[in-house]
């Protein structure tokens, strides 16, 4: 007798007598059809135990699944051991190509009180199927592509999926339709783990997966270790297909066994869409502004939203509430994140959601994407009125029009931004280094870059995802993908559990640099906790020849970025709270030359930087143009705990939540719990650049008036009051050092941010002499720094 993997005869006569001598984890045999007990393997966990598989009996009225059957969504459920045990389900996701199979998925585990003595198929989700609706109108209306499973055109869910995909039909055979079409989902506090496969069989019937598993921590909210084990699941379908079959016939429901952690359950699968993952888009425009139900791309096909995310498996229901919010021409970044945090629609349940705004404008920004610390990628917008240039690379009927009206353009403005709210990156920030092209998630500025008067923007836009994109919308765990859940750049950075990417020999971050040009950094070399601290950054031409460079020299417009080690040793990508994109101005650096500006990095899309006493580093990135990123070298920055009752009380002030995003937004909005504290920050220290960074916001917020354009609830200017704040800030420092504080707390894409201009204004009526005197050069050192906060200049 064979003695595999070193097994004596009675375990062999043990496991033949008890199971039948069928292995259910067998990889790569006859899973379909009955195995004799000397033929079958044997397979030990990693405690030395006997791995057990279902029994498989030999079944003639059912046949073997066409692999086909398995591409889509599962809700995939564990059978509970016990009536105590928690309950373990999640979505299972199985992605069939023409010559690749790979499956993810994301659990949730709960404790049920009290207990229930079997799984229950949850009540779907009441979307993302709606009924069809008119494509535009009141609340409820889907806009854009065939809502619901009905059959017609590519943008209806499933269709010409298998050309999207790539899948061979030849290969899928028989595909059932399903009733309705849903997406599991769960509390984010019921998060348990995460898995994704690393080899599968499919034979006779069988799916064998080996999975590697990343289990969840809900204190900490990561992913905190990994082990592995295999699925294994059978689908089989009746010979004769009747009707009943076919609406919910045996290839819908998978059964079969999970082998982790030393143990083996039960599990069942039920197919819930043959798509992967879907999502609820709430659009809201501004009176007069058009959304881009549908649009005539360069190929002459029509496409729209859902049909953009069709191409990467997903199932975006897109639904208008409401089309005609009161008219602003120039909404700050305060009132748009007012907008969509207080006024959109509540829906009941767990299924994804995404809020999208039509608005006006906001300098030379397409669109904008929030991530909040609080509630991070909650929503975007696109901006209607913003004009596209008269380059001959843009299309001739498309060139100084507002953006809405070349549907084209504003619908791949629409479907970028939404994709940063999915935790998708340009391709230059991403670590595994994806290809530069016109897919959607490239930078606008980038796509423009491969147009020609041949072949003008935006004809030339792809409107389709990388594969790498592809991969991460259907593959990358829950935290990272679902609106709402971890900052943006989680995931990418510190190269968390999703799908892995290939990676070319190049290895990681393999793109193309430049000798001849030099970005720094200069942060303070200590600071403590709480304290409000800034960067300089520059970047210098040190060759000997002219060099062409952006002039998008922050941290919220898409081309820098900040690359953050802390204590731990963990890697984040530190943007504005507030992420913009837009075509990407330039500026020719002569040898010698720098462009250069001020940011502030307190307080970011990850909260408050420097929360964690210790040796921080911290490096810039910058794309310099569409194949260009250089780097800086990364400097230190200690962080201590506050030492005197100053720093003490400092320190509480600005943690206090709320505050730390006034600063990011320069506006502490309708947050009257920030704006006392801010008050009390800037009155009792202003002598400190923490407490004149608080005068500042209350100057900049105080400046103008406030508009929530729904409620129309006016936060009326208050000149005096601004004015005395900015008072405060000034007194006691340097114009240089006033002005590169006015122009942090001033959010990056408001260019005409009154604090910048009024900071510059009050120096220059306090100077005392001559151009040439020490207060002359003071305040045209202010006025650089105010230049270069609305566009860095060369020098």
């Amino acid at each position: 007798m064979d003695n595999d993997c070193g097994c004596g005869n009675d375990a062999r006569a043990a496991y033949d007598s008890h199971h039948g001598g069928h292995h259910g984890g067998h990889h790569g045999g006859h899973h379909g059809g009955h195995h004799s007990g000397h033929g079958a393997p044997l397979e030990f966990d990693a405690d030395g135990q006997l791995v057990v598989g279902p029994v498989i009996r030999p079944d003639l009225f059912t046949r073997p699944c066409p692999i086909g059957t398995l591409d889509g969504s599962w809700l995939l459920e564990l059978e509970r051991r016990t009536v105590f045990s928690p309950e373990v389900r999640g979505a299972m996701r199985i992605e069939v190509g023409a010559s690749s199979l790979r499956v993810s998925g994301d659990m949730y585990s709960r404790r049920v009180f009290p207990p229930v003595l079997e799984p229950r198929l949850p009540i779907p989700s009441p979307f993302p199927i709606p009924d069809p609706g008119p494509l535009a109108g009141g609340p409820g209306a889907a806009v854009g592509g065939t809502p619901g499973g009905g059959a017609g055109g590519p943008d209806a869910p499933g269709g010409a999926q298998g050309d999207a995909q790539g899948i061979d039909p030849g290969i899928l055979g028989e595909i059932p339709s399903l009733s309705f079409r849903w997406y599991p989902a769960f509390p984010a506090s019921e998060y348990s783990w995460y898995f994704r496969s690393n080899g599968a069989t499919y034979s006779g019937g069988t799916l064998t997966v080996q999975i590697v598993r990343h289990l969840w921590n809900r204190t900490t909210q990561e992913f905190v270790s990994t082990d592995t084990g295999t699925l294994t699941l059978s689908c089989r379908r009746p010979l004769v297909v009747t009707t009943a079959s076919r609406f919910l016939g045996p290839s819908d429901r998978m059964t079969g066994t999970l082998s982790i952690g030393g143990t083996v359950t039960n599990v069942t699968a039920r197919k819930t869409s043959p798509m992967y993952r879907g999502c609820r888009i709430e659009v809201d425009a501004m009176v007069n502004r058009v959304f881009p139900a549908s649009a005539t791309i360069g190929s002459g096909a029509t496409a729209t939203v859902r049909s953009v995310y069709a191409t990467a498996g997903w199932d975006v229901t897109v639904v208008t509430d409401e089309i005609n919010v009161p008219n602003d021409n120039d909404l700050t970044n305060a009132e748009l994140a007012t907008l969509m945090t207080g006024h959109r629609q509540t829906v009941p349940g767990e299924g994804w959601r995404l809020w999208l705004f039509v608005g006006s404008s906001q300098g030379g920004l397409f669109g904008i994407m929030f991530d909040d610390d609080t509630v991070p990628r909650e929503g975007a917008a696109g901006f209607a009125d913003v004009r596209l240039g008269n380059d001959a690379f843009i299309a001739a009927a498309a060139r100084g029009r507002p953006l809405d009206e070349v549907p084209a353009a504003f619908l791949r403005t629409l479907v970028h931004e939404a994709g940063h709210a999915f935790n998708l990156w340009h391709p230059k920030h991403d670590v595994h280094n994806p290809g530069i092209g016109i897919e959607i998630m490239n930078q606008t500025g980038d796509v423009m870059g491969f147009a020609t008067a041949a072949n003008p923007y935006p004809n030339n836009a792809a409107f389709v995802f990388s594969d790498h994109d592809r991969t991460s919308l259907i593959h990358s765990p829950d935290p990272q993908v679902r609106p709402g859940w971890k900052n943006f750049g989680w995931g990418h950075g510190n190269l968390s559990a999703g799908l892995p990417a290939p990676v070319d020999v190049a290895g990681l971050g393999g793109d193309t640099g430049d000798d001849g040009l030099e970005l720094t950094i200069t942060l303070p070399a200590q600071a403590y906790v709480g304290e409000y601290v800034t960067a300089e950054v520059a970047l210098t031409n040190i060759a000997d020849q002219p060099r062409t460079v952006t002039t998008l020299i922050n941290l919220s417009e898409g081309d820098l970025v900040f690359l953050h080690t802390p204590p731990d040793r963990t890697l984040q990508h530190l943007v504005d709270v507030a992420v913009g994109c837009g075509p990407r101005p330039t500026t020719v650096l002569q040898p010698g030359e720098s462009v250069r500006n001020h940011v502030q990095v307190f307080f970011t899309n990850q909260g408050v930087t420097f929360t964690e006493p210790g040796r921080h580093t911290v490096a810039a990135q910058l794309e310099v143009d569409p194949l260009t990123t250089v780097r800086s070298a990364p400097v230190t920055v200690d962080v201590r705990g506050p030492a005197s009752d100053a720093e003490v009380d400092i320190s509480a002030k600005t943690l206090t939540p709320g505050v730390g995003r006034a600063m990011a937004l320069g506006d502490f909005a309708t947050d009257d719990s920030a704006r006392a504290v801010l008050t009390e920050l800037a009155e009792q220290h202003s002598d400190t650049d923490t407490g004149a960074a608080g005068a500042l916001v209350l100057a900049n917020a105080l400046t103008r008036p406030f508009s929530d354009v729904r409620a129309q609830d006016v936060r009326a200017a208050a000149p005096d009051d601004a004015a005395h704040f900015l008072d405060l800030a000034l007194t006691g420092r340097s114009a240089e050092r006033a002005t590169a504080l006015a122009v942090t707390v001033a959010s990056p894409t408001e260019k005409n941010a009154p604090v910048v201009a009024d900071t510059i204004a009050a120096l220059k009526s306090r100077a005392k002499g001559g151009a040439r005197s020490a207060a002359g050069k003071d305040v045209a050192a202010a006025q650089r720094i105010a230049a270069d906060f609305v566009e860095p200049q060369a020098r």
